[in-house]
Order: structure tokens, then C-alpha cells, then sequence
């Protein structure tokens, strides 16, 4: 399994079994389909801290980056490198 899946899956998961939300499939508009609310998105924002140990600012929030699974698996690839990077 490569790296983007596995992030895929893990944040699946957290929309599954911690917000209890069924989400059709990864590319499915979370805003669009009244899947994400701001509670809900609070919510995933603890989550994806738990989780992956990111932690986003307000003013780093970009709502395109939670649009779909697969931007947020994106997102937080990213987030994880940028994170390995600075601890070098």
C-alpha cells in the first residue's frame, strides 16, 4: 500500500468510526454534500491532530485542502514532510 492510501484509509476511518459519517467515496465533496459543517469540522480538525500530529493554524486554513479524502490524505502527506523537515 502506498503512502497516499494509507492516508486515505486512516482518514476514511476517522470519518467512519469517530464521526460516524458515511462518505460516499474519496473524491466526494464534503462540503457540497453537506457532509463537513463547521462542528463537523472542528471535530475532524482534533481528529486529524490525534491522528497525524497535525496541527493547523486558523489563518492556515485553507477550506479546499478538506474538500474531498483525498485533499486531506493530500494535505496531510504534506504536513507530515513539512514536519520532517523542519525537525532535521
Amino acid at each position: 500500500m502506498n503512502k497516499d492510501s494509507d492516508f486515505g484509509s486512516r482518514v476514511s476511518s476517522i470519518f467512519s468510526n469517530h464521526l460516524n459519517l458515511l462518505v460516499p467515496s474519496r473524491d466526494t465533496d464534503l462540503f457540497e454534500e453537506g457532509i463537513l459543517d463547521s462542528l463537523v469540522f472542528v471535530d475532524l480538525l482534533v481528529h486529524l491532530e490525534s491522528e497525524f500530529g497535525v496541527v493547523v493554524a486558523p489563518e492556515d486554513l485553507e477550506f479546499d485542502d478538506f474538500r474531498t479524502i483525498n485533499r486531506i490524505a493530500a494535505f496531510v502527506d504534506a504536513a507530515n514532510r513539512s514536519a520532517s523537515r523542519d525537525d532535521s
